[in-house]
């Protein structure tokens, strides 16, 4: 085979055999073709996209490129839940606690971020200490101990679907439907779970669009999941508007910390509703019943308990959590209502704060972010504070960059 006839044949809009899949895919992995040429290829795949089929056999090409963990002596139900990425989505450090403290158990990988949006890795270290490497041995009994468990992925956990992630950030192809639904199901299945939530972010923030693509990508994670015999449910959600207050990985830790002591808003009700739905099928029981749990182990400080538990486990040292950053304040210029907030433009005002990156020669700053201080339909005045940035970076701000206020 040719890695360039495999990039010209998909680059026609012509379907490719899992043999072919296999050779450019694991032939890259194993350094036999150059970035540039990947590169290539996953942009033709971004641009013609890819059948179910071959979306199926490069999931399958992914699962098997590395190991697959075996959760069953923990437990017969495992959960996790992948959300495809959004401004402000921290639901994984909400949820992840609230579903161990009623004694289930949530194993999950989780990623760092691609493109604007946030990644829960990125978040995870920006608590001192905090191991995100750990090894299979390691990931199995804080699964066992604490209920929860979440890591990065391993050199050998789909280290395939590890390095197509990097490049896709760094190609401009984070938004490709059978990439995204190759590389999500990829970590949930050999990760060890099997009951499967996923939540598909819609909007101007997320890397999913229209309600049209997210269906076909919950039509076929669903898929992908009966193929191996897990069970997959999905909500589609909107990503027009940051899902929480906190926009950044240390203020999104506090953010997290605050739902679980109480706090109310649109990231309680986002992990609410997915905690609900995992702990209806982990312990079958109805969503209402399940919701009713949620609620009280948050209200009885369970939920929180296990939060530390979670992080003392992963050696994390929350006393050390800091925000240390440079302090600029946004104003409204007029009288009116909050009528939206640009969620596109809210990320990537963050990220030239420096709470993500483009490319692997930046860094991230823990620190950078934005805290915002009005909700949808409030009633604003001139001068009122609408948001808080947080940045070590001499950067100026231009009117485009912090026009994210739609007030009427």
């Amino acid at each position: 085979m040719n890695i360039i006839e495999i990039i010209d044949k998909k680059r026609l809009g012509n379907e490719l055999t899992y043999d072919e899949l296999n050779y450019a895919f694991l032939g890259y992995l194993n350094k036999r073709h150059e970035d540039y040429q990947m590169s290539s290829l996953l942009m033709a795949i971004l641009i013609n996209g890819m059948t179910k089929e071959e979306t199926i056999n490069l999931t399958d090409i992914f699962i098997k490129s590395g190991d697959i963990y075996d959760l069953s002596k923990v437990s017969d139900k495992i959960v996790d839940k992948h959300s495809t990425g959004g401004i402000g989505d921290t639901t994984t450090l909400v949820v992840g606690p609230i579903v161990a403290a009623l004694g289930c158990y949530m194993a999950k990988i989780s990623g760092r971020g691609l493109g604007i949006t946030g990644g829960t890795i990125d978040k995870l270290e920006s608590i001192p200490k905090f191991n995100v490497n750990l090894n299979k041995k390691e990931f199995i009994n804080n699964l066992r101990n604490v209920g929860f468990v979440d890591c990065s992925q391993t050199k050998r956990l789909v280290p395939l679907d590890k390095i197509i992630y990097n490049l896709r950030n760094n190609s401009g192809t984070t938004e490709s439907i059978p990439l995204i639904a190759s590389s999500i199901m990829s970590k949930k299945i050999a990760s060890g779970a099997n009951i499967i939530l996923i939540d598909i972010k819609v909007g101007s923030g997320a890397l999913i669009k229209t309600k049209k693509d997210a269906k076909l990508l919950s039509s076929w994670m669903k898929e992908i999941g009966k193929k191996y015999n897990k069970k997959v449910i999905t909500i589609i959600s909107d990503m027009n508007v940051p899902l929480s207050n906190s926009i950044g990985n240390a203020l999104e830790v506090e953010e997290a910390i605050n739902v679980l002591k109480g706090s109310k808003g649109r990231l309680y009700e986002a992990s609410k509703e997915i905690a609900s739905l995992l702990i209806s099928m982990a312990k079958n029981i109805t969503v209402e019943e399940a919701s009713e749990l949620v609620d009280e182990v948050i209200k009885n400080g369970k939920a929180y308990k296990k939060f530390i538990q979670f992080v003392k486990a992963q050696n994390g040292d929350l006393s050390k959590l800091k925000i240390d950053a440079k302090i600029k304040v946004i104003k409204s210029e007029k009288t009116g209502v909050l009528k939206n907030i640009d969620a596109l433009k809210i990320g990537q005002l963050a990220l030239k704060l420096g709470a993500g990156k483009i490319n692997d020669r930046e860094t991230i700053d823990y620190s950078a972010g934005i805290k915002l201080y009005k909700e949808i339909n409030d009633k604003v005045k001139k001068g009122d504070i609408l948001a808080t940035l947080y940045t070590n970076k001499n950067i100026k701000l231009s009117n485009e960059d912090v026009n994210c206020f739609d007030i009427k």
